[in-house]
Protein backbone atom coordinates (compact mmCIF):
# COMPACT_ATOMS: atom_id res chain seq x y z
CA UNK A 1 0.00 0.00 0.00
CA UNK A 2 1.35 3.43 -0.88
CA UNK A 3 1.45 6.27 1.62
CA UNK A 4 -0.29 9.45 0.59
CA UNK A 5 0.31 12.94 1.95
CA UNK A 6 -2.80 14.28 3.63
CA UNK A 7 -3.23 17.86 4.74
CA UNK A 8 -5.23 19.35 7.58
CA UNK A 9 -9.00 18.83 7.80
CA UNK A 10 -9.73 22.13 6.05
CA UNK A 11 -8.12 20.80 2.88
CA UNK A 12 -11.01 18.38 2.31
CA UNK A 13 -11.45 19.42 -1.34
CA UNK A 14 -7.87 18.36 -2.11
CA UNK A 15 -8.26 15.14 -0.11
CA UNK A 16 -11.42 14.21 -1.99
CA UNK A 17 -9.83 14.55 -5.41
CA UNK A 18 -9.88 11.27 -7.29
CA UNK A 19 -6.09 11.02 -7.48
CA UNK A 20 -5.75 11.08 -3.70
CA UNK A 21 -8.32 8.39 -2.95
CA UNK A 22 -7.28 4.99 -1.64
CA UNK A 23 -8.85 2.47 -4.04
CA UNK A 24 -9.29 -0.75 -2.07
CA UNK A 25 -10.89 -4.19 -2.45
CA UNK A 26 -12.09 -6.24 0.50
CA UNK A 27 -9.88 -9.34 0.40
CA UNK A 28 -10.79 -11.14 3.65
CA UNK A 29 -13.51 -10.83 6.25
CA UNK A 30 -16.52 -11.43 4.03
CA UNK A 31 -19.61 -13.20 5.33
CA UNK A 32 -19.46 -16.99 5.17
CA UNK A 33 -20.48 -18.79 1.99
CA UNK A 34 -24.04 -20.15 2.18
CA UNK A 35 -25.04 -23.73 2.76
CA UNK A 36 -28.40 -23.66 0.98
CA UNK A 37 -29.54 -26.68 3.01
CA UNK A 38 -28.90 -25.02 6.40
CA UNK A 39 -31.83 -22.64 6.93
CA UNK A 40 -30.59 -21.56 10.37
CA UNK A 41 -27.25 -20.45 8.91
CA UNK A 42 -28.99 -18.64 6.04
CA UNK A 43 -31.31 -16.81 8.42
CA UNK A 44 -28.41 -15.75 10.67
CA UNK A 45 -26.38 -14.17 7.83
CA UNK A 46 -25.78 -10.48 8.58
CA UNK A 47 -28.15 -8.14 6.76
CA UNK A 48 -26.81 -6.13 3.82
CA UNK A 49 -29.49 -3.54 4.43
CA UNK A 50 -28.64 -3.45 8.14
CA UNK A 51 -24.96 -2.93 7.35
CA UNK A 52 -25.64 0.05 5.08
CA UNK A 53 -28.09 1.50 7.62
CA UNK A 54 -25.38 1.30 10.28
CA UNK A 55 -22.73 2.72 7.91
CA UNK A 56 -24.85 5.79 7.06
CA UNK A 57 -25.83 6.28 10.68
CA UNK A 58 -22.24 6.05 11.96
CA UNK A 59 -20.54 8.03 9.16
CA UNK A 60 -23.15 10.64 8.24
CA UNK A 61 -25.67 10.59 11.15
CA UNK A 62 -28.25 9.77 8.48
CA UNK A 63 -31.13 7.32 8.62
CA UNK A 64 -31.57 5.62 5.27
CA UNK A 65 -35.18 5.86 4.10
CA UNK A 66 -37.00 2.91 2.58
CA UNK A 67 -36.21 1.75 -0.93
CA UNK A 68 -37.84 3.46 -3.89
CA UNK A 69 -37.75 1.62 -7.22
CA UNK A 70 -36.87 4.10 -9.98
CA UNK A 71 -36.80 1.76 -12.97
CA UNK A 72 -37.79 -1.77 -13.83
CA UNK A 73 -37.08 -3.62 -17.07
CA UNK A 74 -37.83 -7.20 -17.99
CA UNK A 75 -37.15 -9.42 -20.96
CA UNK A 76 -37.47 -13.17 -21.44
CA UNK A 77 -34.28 -13.84 -19.45
CA UNK A 78 -34.07 -11.34 -16.59
CA UNK A 79 -35.69 -8.56 -14.63
CA UNK A 80 -33.57 -5.52 -13.73
CA UNK A 81 -34.79 -3.28 -10.91
CA UNK A 82 -32.95 -0.11 -9.93
CA UNK A 83 -33.73 2.09 -7.00
CA UNK A 84 -32.52 4.21 -4.14
CA UNK A 85 -32.51 4.42 -0.40
CA UNK A 86 -31.96 8.15 -0.14
CA UNK A 87 -30.69 9.91 -3.26
CA UNK A 88 -27.58 10.81 -5.26
CA UNK A 89 -26.68 13.51 -2.72
CA UNK A 90 -26.76 11.09 0.24
CA UNK A 91 -27.92 7.52 -0.18
CA UNK A 92 -27.45 4.08 -1.67
CA UNK A 93 -28.12 3.18 -5.29
CA UNK A 94 -29.40 -0.40 -5.57
CA UNK A 95 -29.50 -2.65 -8.63
CA UNK A 96 -31.05 -6.13 -8.60
CA UNK A 97 -30.93 -8.50 -11.58
CA UNK A 98 -33.24 -11.52 -11.19
CA UNK A 99 -33.69 -14.53 -13.47
CA UNK A 100 -37.20 -14.68 -14.91
CA UNK A 101 -37.72 -18.33 -15.82
CA UNK A 102 -35.58 -20.39 -13.46
CA UNK A 103 -34.56 -20.50 -9.84
CA UNK A 104 -31.30 -22.25 -10.81
CA UNK A 105 -29.59 -18.90 -11.42
CA UNK A 106 -28.68 -16.48 -8.63
CA UNK A 107 -30.05 -12.97 -8.15
CA UNK A 108 -27.27 -10.39 -8.68
CA UNK A 109 -27.30 -7.35 -6.40
CA UNK A 110 -25.20 -4.21 -6.19
CA UNK A 111 -25.33 -1.45 -3.57
CA UNK A 112 -23.30 1.73 -4.16
CA UNK A 113 -23.07 4.62 -1.72
CA UNK A 114 -23.33 8.28 -2.69
CA UNK A 115 -22.38 11.26 -0.54
CA UNK A 116 -20.82 9.48 2.44
CA UNK A 117 -18.09 11.69 3.92
CA UNK A 118 -14.64 10.18 3.36
CA UNK A 119 -15.66 7.11 1.37
CA UNK A 120 -17.55 5.53 -1.48
CA UNK A 121 -18.47 1.85 -1.19
CA UNK A 122 -19.76 -0.55 -3.84
CA UNK A 123 -20.78 -4.04 -2.76
CA UNK A 124 -21.71 -6.73 -5.30
CA UNK A 125 -23.23 -9.99 -4.10
CA UNK A 126 -25.59 -12.73 -5.19
CA UNK A 127 -28.52 -14.44 -3.59
CA UNK A 128 -28.61 -18.16 -4.35
CA UNK A 129 -31.80 -20.19 -4.28
CA UNK A 130 -32.48 -21.90 -0.95
CA UNK A 131 -35.55 -24.06 -1.49
CA UNK A 132 -38.76 -22.77 0.09
CA UNK A 133 -36.96 -19.67 1.35
CA UNK A 134 -36.43 -18.50 -2.24
CA UNK A 135 -33.38 -16.48 -3.32
CA UNK A 136 -31.93 -15.63 0.10
CA UNK A 137 -28.60 -17.48 0.38
CA UNK A 138 -26.09 -14.62 0.44
CA UNK A 139 -22.81 -15.00 -1.47
CA UNK A 140 -20.21 -12.20 -1.46
CA UNK A 141 -18.85 -11.27 -4.91
CA UNK A 142 -16.83 -8.04 -4.51
CA UNK A 143 -16.64 -5.02 -2.23
CA UNK A 144 -14.71 -1.98 -3.46
CA UNK A 145 -14.01 1.11 -1.40
CA UNK A 146 -12.59 4.50 -2.25
CA UNK A 147 -11.36 6.17 0.94
CA UNK A 148 -10.01 9.71 1.34
CA UNK A 149 -7.63 8.59 4.09
CA UNK A 150 -6.41 5.61 6.06
CA UNK A 151 -8.55 6.90 8.94
CA UNK A 152 -11.69 6.66 6.78
CA UNK A 153 -10.76 3.12 5.79
CA UNK A 154 -10.23 2.19 9.45
CA UNK A 155 -13.57 3.74 10.38
CA UNK A 156 -15.27 1.63 7.73
CA UNK A 157 -13.45 -1.48 9.02
CA UNK A 158 -14.64 -0.77 12.57
CA UNK A 159 -18.28 -0.57 11.42
CA UNK A 160 -17.79 -3.70 9.30
CA UNK A 161 -16.51 -5.65 12.30
CA UNK A 162 -19.37 -4.41 14.48
CA UNK A 163 -22.04 -5.54 11.98
CA UNK A 164 -20.37 -8.49 10.23
CA UNK A 165 -18.30 -9.85 13.12
CA UNK A 166 -15.14 -10.14 11.01
CA UNK A 167 -11.99 -8.11 10.40
CA UNK A 168 -12.06 -6.27 7.06
CA UNK A 169 -8.75 -6.86 5.25
CA UNK A 170 -8.21 -4.73 2.14
CA UNK A 171 -5.75 -4.78 -0.74
CA UNK A 172 -5.05 -1.96 -3.17
CA UNK A 173 -7.26 -2.00 -6.25
CA UNK A 174 -4.59 -1.48 -8.90
CA UNK A 175 -7.05 -1.94 -11.79
CA UNK A 176 -8.99 1.26 -10.97
CA UNK A 177 -5.98 3.56 -11.18
CA UNK A 178 -5.86 5.63 -14.29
Amino acid sequence: MRHLPFGRENHSREIRSHSHMLHMILQHGTPDEPDTGDWDAICSTPSISGFFEMLFHEIASFTLPGEIVTSEEEDSIRQVRQGWRGDRKLGVEIRVVSPVETSDLPVYCSWETHGLPGMKIKWDYTLDYAGQLGHVAFRHVRLEGDFDSVASQQRFAMIWKKEMGKEAVFTANESSKG
